[in-house]
């Protein structure tokens, strides 16, 4: 049974190796580039989504505070006129926004952590990004141009595809070579 899986697990990284050959480099780095920029495009919607959440927070902790300042000079006629239950409902409002307050604060703290967090991640893959692009370009201005490691459903490396015409040029060359090579030829 080791045996099997010793040969196994050879087939398995030869087939590996041999994918990993077939791949052009370019294209791998290619591809992470692009997935890098899908990855820093989400996390900037993400950081929008909480700047909008902390915008939110913002207004209700300032009407909180607009409500709570209403309600003081409430609370006061109530105690001149000596309504003590209408004075107590009144404290009870002023304690629950107080509370409410406090909740706003920890969510806003909370979601300016994350924001900036979420900013310094941002920051550090572009930073990535860059990189790597500029390892890319200074792969491709590097790299020897061999028309035979060319893909062969794109043109050579230099933009110039061959035109029809100079098949046919070419083509009426070999049938003349031809012709005069022909079996009646010395």
């Amino acid at each position: 049974m080791t045996l099997i899986t010793r040969l196994t697990r050879l087939v398995k990284a030869d087939l590996h190796g041999i994918l990993d050959n077939l791949e052009e480099p370019q294209e791998v780095v290619k591809q992470a580039v692009r997935d890098m920029e899908e990855d820093i495009a989400t996390h900037e919607r993400r950081l929008e989504e909480l700047h909008a959440v902390l915008q939110r927070l913002d207004r209700e902790a300032q009407e909180t505070t607009t409500a709570m300042q209403e309600i003081e000079p409430q609370i006061d006629l109530c105690f001149a006129a000596k309504n003590e239950p209408l004075a107590r409902n009144l404290l009870r409002k002023r304690l629950e926004m107080a509370r409410r307050a406090k909740a706003i604060a920890r969510a806003q703290d909370e979601v300016r952590a994350q924001s900036d967090e979420l900013a310094t991640r941002i920051a550090t893959h572009k930073a990535q990004l860059a990189s790597v692009v500029q390892k890319l370009r200074v792969y491709e201005e590097t790299r020897p141009r061999q028309p035979w490691a060319s893909s062969l459903c794109t043109p050579f490396q230099d933009g110039s595809a061959i035109t029809d015409d100079e098949v046919e040029v070419a083509f009426l060359e070999e049938q003349r070579r031809r012709r005069g090579a022909g079996p009646g030829a010395s």
